[in-house]
């Protein structure tokens, strides 16, 4: 999704206000100066006059308000302490250019609004349709929307975001073409496989081979834009035929079949497996068409034979076919029933009259002259036919409501059983009970809605909306409880955004001062009667009402304020609190909390949200030197461990433990530009004692293992051709032979040694906080899972900076099944490349230690056993109890690292973020 850019990061005419703030410490407003001469005071008066005039519109971006803002009470504060009338010069001409820059920012917003929603539109038909595309397509759409996201995050101007918007425009109109490409790529892509399937060698591998070279041919079209040039490129493959209709036959058949998976194949199953007699006559159509096509290659006879299905499975027919379920056909011997079903059969048959609209009409109006004879039927196939729905009624239906379902549902089915169908005492009198009770069904979504709604904002339930439902199931009116079930959740919809919007009129309450008391009256009165207004019954009335108080002059500044505040406030803790749990240090997280606490005590203690915002800004400036420096820090400690572990010399380790100290002291001054570059620089010449110690760990972990591989197929020697090689044969890097096959869905390589080793030992010190010591060579075994030790410690490793890279399958390949069906293979045909990825996940296993060769005296003197690999403790007790009659006081082995490579689920490449919140084994 396309993200508007903050103006106060990326504009500087923008940011020049908010440094003025800074500049002036516009927080410490002085008082009215006492009275200068007449001239100095007549343009003090003028330019302050001026500036009350200059209002910050609601349409602009969160962070050019309050820059803006900011700006404004730096004027005021110069304009109060000015001691010459000669400098009103200056700030005269600044008034006018902050309401020069004003007005060009309320236009930008509008053209700024404009650009993101169409290239929001291109990324969602990209994200749609990506999926379709052969390579080239995928890379052209790709590679415009990734030009027009860097565009739009730069852009500043009006004339920069009108050049965004239509560039955005372009890119949809180019991706309906590839949309169109996609779905051509598709058909022929399985159908030729199907042409192929039929040949001999050496005409298949002919074939096979001169199909890849036309899908390279038309990749390297498409990429350029060239859909129709790709196109044509596929279609010269039929030159490779005996006949060159085959190809568009095939490509025909396999549109038709997409076609009707996608629109017709769930309403034909449902007709097929219904009580229309001819119904049996298409059954096995869609089974024969496929025949014909995968097995005989006659395309044209089977897209035949998928039409008769299609025109068969009509709309009209399955409305018939839906309400035959209601009759039992126990009763055929009943001559009424027989003949008005038997008629309705014939009225619809395809090979008949072929009216089923007509059979359906007729066969309604037979039901209402026959009560009597229905209600037999109805009785005995609600039992057959509503079990499932009524089973899964049951586990959403809550009391009263539910034990009126069970006790009516068990009524109707005793009389049913014992076969009482008397209008009036029999099964039949239940009919409009259950009925009623079923509709409950289209209102369970509503009522779970409700409930989340009243869950998550509890002052809801004191409007009482949702009463008219709950007390018409407590009364069991059920029609009335389906009736007022829409209106209500409408009702409730409409009350999170008053109830927000009122608590923040509420907190402007507060905050306002006391003079003049009208400004707090007006507002208080504007609460009480919108509340009166949302009580009444019309919530969304009420919003609307308070919004518009809220949005005069006298409040709109501030209220803008404390919502820009709070919203800056929730991102900058979030960060904050990140940072704090990389750093770990007392000076250095005291003087992050000191900064916090100025912005936030200046909201709080003074309620000066505008100031507040700017100072979380600078926080947040803060913030962004300090993370760095910690995440650096956080992977040198990590490294420096992991070195003392693989017992490499102390001489060599002292100068990085000098250097490290120094750079603790930068850290706590604070100094975080300063230790960022010292961490920096001694990661990076940890490299090649990484790279060497990373090896060994790698063999260690390998040795008798199935460990061992982590660095082979991550590793920051692996190429890009490799991990592209992996994702479309599967073939991993530096595999064992040309059969090995490890198929992923995300190919992705560690940038550097050290991140590599860094994520190792951090994961180990997690275990160890955890109780599991990787160190430990033997473990005891109950096999009670309660008090056993683990044998497997996982963790996801959050580096906070960027340690790898990916590339993501999207459009896998497709392959022939055994019965000649194309299906999805494990590979993919097209894939993305990501950077930036943070994330690491990590996996210690214990492995016991091979149980030897050996001759034991059970169950018998001298009986031999071979050497044997366990799985895991429990496998080791029972093999170990087979040789020796008895379990091991202790079970002896070790911990490996069965894998470490980097984590791509989630990540957005766009904003360089994990979109899918926090696994639970994160650290730190």
């Amino acid at each position: 999704m396309a993200n508007a850019p903050d103006p106060l990061a990326n504009n500087p005419a923008i940011r020049l206000w908010a440094e003025r703030f800074y500049t002036v410490k516009a927080w410490e407003m002085p008082d009215m100066p006492d009275a200068g001469g007449a001239e100095l005071e007549e343009r003090r008066t003028a330019a302050l006059a001026e500036l009350n005039k200059t209002a910050i519109p609601a349409a602009l971006s969160s962070g050019a308000r309050r820059s803006l803002a900011g700006g404004r009470k730096a004027l005021k504060k110069e304009i109060l302490s000015a001691d010459a009338a000669e400098a009103f010069d200056q700030i005269d001409s600044d008034i006018v250019a902050l309401k020069d820059q004003i007005a060009a920012q309320l236009a930008i917003a509008a053209v700024r609004g404009k650009a993101q929603a169409a290239l929001a539109e291109a990324e969602e038909k990209f994200a749609k349709e990506r999926d379709s595309l052969d390579q080239g397509a995928f890379t052209f759409l790709e590679t415009l929307i990734k030009a027009a996201q860097k565009a739009f995050a730069a852009a500043v101007s009006d004339t920069q975001f009108e050049a965004v918007e239509v560039q955005a425009k372009d890119i949809s109109a180019k991706a309906d073409d590839a949309k169109a490409y996609g779905i051509f790529f598709d058909n022929w892509t399985r159908a030729t496989l199907l042409l192929i399937k039929p040949m001999d060698d050496p005409a298949k591998e002919t074939a096979t081979t001169e199909r890849a070279a036309q899908m390279a041919a038309a990749a390297a079209l498409s990429k350029t834009g060239d859909f129709d040039g790709a196109k044509a490129a596929l279609e010269a493959w039929k030159s490779n035929l005996d006949t060159e209709d085959h190809l568009a036959a095939a490509v025909s058949f396999d549109a038709l079949l997409c076609e009707y998976e996608a629109n017709h194949h769930k309403r034909c199953q449902n007709i097929l497996s219904s009580q229309l007699r001819d119904a049996r006559d298409f059954r096995d159509h869609l089974k024969d068409a496929k025949k014909l096509a995968y097995t005989d290659s006659s395309f044209p006879e089977a897209e035949a034979k998928l039409n008769a299905l299609i025109a068969y499975g009509t709309k009209e027919r399955a409305a018939l076919a839906k309400f035959l379920r209601g009759f039992d056909m126990s009763m055929m011997p009943n001559a009424e029933f027989r003949n008005a079903v038997l008629a309705a059969q014939s009225k619809q048959a395809a090979a008949g009259d072929n009216d089923p609209k007509k059979a359906l009409k007729d066969l309604k109006s037979w039901v209402r002259a026959h009560p009597a004879i229905m209600g037999q039927s109805y009785s005995t196939q609600i039992l057959k036919a509503l079990q499932k729905r009524y089973d899964a009624l049951k586990q959403v239906l809550k009391e009263p409501e539910l034990s009126d379902l069970n006790a009516t549902w068990g009524a109707h089915q005793m009389l049913a059983e014992a076969d009482n169908f008397d209008m009036d005492t029999g099964a039949p009198q239940y009919h409009a009970k259950l009925d009623q009770l079923f509709k409950l069904e289209a209102i369970t979504d509503s009522r779970r809605e409700m409930d989340a709604i009243l869950r998550q904002h509890p002052a809801a339930e004191g409007y009482d909306f949702h009463k008219p439902v709950t007390d018409a199931l407590t009364g069991a009116n059920y029609p009335a409880a389906v009736a007022a079930a829409p209106g209500a959740l409408e009702l409730l919809q409409a009350m999170p955004d008053y109830l927000a919007l009122r608590q923040t009129a509420l907190d402007l309450l507060a905050a306002l001062p006391g003079d003049p008391a009208e400004l707090r009256s007006t507002l208080g009165d504007a609460i009480q009667s919108v509340d009166l207004t949302a009580r009444g019954g019309d919530p969304a009335k009420a919003t609307a009402d308070l919004q518009g108080v809220l949005d005069g002059t006298d409040y709109l500044d501030l209220m803008l304020a404390m919502s820009d505040y709070r919203a800056k406030l929730a991102k900058v803790q979030k960060e904050h609190s990140r940072t704090k749990k990389y750093l770990k240090l007392a000076e250095a997280e005291a003087a992050l909390d000191a900064s916090l606490k100025t912005a936030t005590d200046r909201a709080d203690d003074d309620g000066e949200y505008g100031d507040a915002f700017l100072l979380l800004d600078a926080h947040l400036t803060l913030l962004k030197q300090a993370k760095p420096m910690a995440t650096a820090r956080y992977q040198v400690q990590g490294i420096l461990k992991a070195l003392q572990r693989a017992s490499t010399d102390a001489d060599m380790l002292d100068p990085f433990v000098v250097r490290i100290a120094d750079a603790e002291g930068e850290a706590k001054k604070p100094d975080f530009a300063k230790a960022k570059t010292d961490f920096d620089s001694i990661r990076a010449d940890f490299g090649a004692l990484c790279a060497s110690v990373a090896l060994d760990c790698e063999a260690a972990d390998g040795a008798g293992s199935n460990a061992g591989h982590s660095l082979d197929r991550h590793g920051p020697d692996v190429s890009d051709e490799d991990l592209i090689t992996r994702l479309k044969t599967g073939k991993p890097p530096n595999a064992h032979s040309d059969d090995e096959r490890s198929y992923t869905g995300a190919s992705s390589k560690f940038h550097s040694p050290q991140d590599w080793l860094a994520g190792r030992e951090l994961a180990a010190q997690a275990a160890l906080a955890n109780g599991i010591d990787i160190t430990v060579t033997e473990m005891t075994f109950t096999g009670d899972p309660l008090t056993d030790p683990d044998e497997n410690a996982d963790f996801t490793v959050e580096h906070g900076r960027p340690i790898d890279k990916a590339y993501i399958g999207h459009k896998k390949h497709v392959r022939l099944d055994d019965s000649g069906e194309p299906i999805s293979d494990k590979t993919y045909e097209t894939f993305e490349e990501i950077e930036g990825l943070t994330r690491a996940y990590v996996n210690f296993i214990w492995e016991p230690e091979l149980l030897p060769d050996e001759t034991t005296g059970h169950p018998a003197p001298g009986t031999h056993y071979d050497e044997e690999k366990a799985q895991d403790n429990a496998d080791y007790v029972v093999k170990y109890t087979t040789r020796h009659g008895a379990p091991p006081p202790r079970i002896k082995g070790r911990w490996v690292m069965m894998q470490q490579y980097p984590v791509a689920d989630g990540w957005d490449n766009e904003t360089k973020t994990y979109t899918n919140g926090n696994p639970g084994n994160m650290i730190p």
